[in-house]
């Protein structure tokens, strides 16, 4: 909601330096800002009326300084109800997508990566459409998987244990690089190197190769696997074994910069293995579906419709 409430005060107070100086520090503080302002401005354009008129130097990612049009005073009283309206709307419409944007401490955005160096020296890298706050204490180092997947090599110190956690999935490293992801349903981790003790359906224990997945109303999946894998979607591939064409397409939706809609849940249920480059969304969500009988139809350059023939 930070967004939406600086348009309503910028646009209550024009010509206000000193709001726009703050604003503006508010805008270059962290990426997540600029695309949340991006958002913003996108809302008001379909509001027609009373959109934003900023300079395109603030489209996400920006760091100038703004500078504010100012609309006649005797009509701008009068547009403020409508405002307050379309952020009520907006609340409705995006609010578990902004109340991530408030927890996040390092977020990405669709098709984007991210490399994080934490303050113990250990990395994270995140998947797109992924999300990570952290909690770092004398005695803990927390870290909460909010949305995607992420990749943590972790720097040691047994006096402070690194402990992931996710929507229930608890993974502690004992000195290691691993995976960690939430894509649909499932919640997975795979080791690199080193031990990860992962609690959930029961504790685990986990070498080099070794992964765990636990999906609600499944049972509980253990396996092993060549330990180079681990994280492989750092470059751009996913490895599918026996899953059906729905999650495979679960796996694809972060990398597309736009809406891929399953529409015949036949093939949906159809079950795939393969290794598929998604870095090139459309070209690997043809060869998903194409073997079962599926067609793509691309309405737009973001929006992909999966059909039967």
């Amino acid at each position: 909601m930070e967004a939406a409430d600086w348009l309503v005060r910028m646009r209550e107070r024009p010509g206000d330096h000193e709001l726009e100086r703050a604003f503006a520090a508010w805008h270059d503080a962290a990426p997540g800002h600029g695309l949340a302002w991006g958002e913003m401005q996108a809302l008001f354009e379909v509001i027609g009326d009373v959109k934003p008129r900023y300079p395109e130097h603030l489209s996400p990612g920006a760091s100038s300084k703004p500078t504010v049009a100012r609309p006649p005073r005797r009509r701008l009283w009068r547009k403020i109800p409508v405002m307050a309206a379309a952020v009520a709307a907006l609340t409705v419409l995006v609010g578990p997508e902004l109340s991530l944007r408030w927890q996040a401490d390092h977020l990405t955005a669709s098709g984007d990566m991210a490399k994080v160096t934490l303050d113990d020296g250990s990395h994270v890298n995140l998947g797109p459409e992924s999300a990570i706050a952290v909690n770092y204490s004398r005695g803990r180092r927390d870290i909460r998987l909010l949305r995607g997947q992420a990749w943590f090599e972790v720097h040691p110190d047994p006096a402070r244990p690194f402990r992931v956690t996710t929507d229930g999935i608890a993974a502690t490293a004992l000195g290691t690089a691993f995976d960690v992801r939430m894509i649909g349903a499932g919640r997975n981790v795979a080791v690199g190197h080193g031990r990860v003790r992962v609690e959930g359906a029961g504790v685990h224990v986990l070498g080099a190769g070794d992964w765990i997945s636990e999906e609600p109303g499944h049972t509980l999946r253990t396996g092993h696997q060549a330990s180079d894998l681990a994280g492989i979607w750092r470059t751009g591939s996913v490895v599918i074994r026996g899953r059906t064409v729905a999650e495979a397409i679960d796996e694809l939706r972060p990398w597309y910069k736009g809406r891929i809609i399953l529409a015949d849940d036949g093939i949906g249920q159809q079950k795939l293995t393969g290794i598929f480059r998604l870095t090139d969304p459309q070209e690997a969500l043809r060869a998903m579906v194409q073997p079962h009988g599926g067609t793509i139809l691309k309405l737009t350059p973001w929006v992909m419709i999966v059909t039967g023939k």
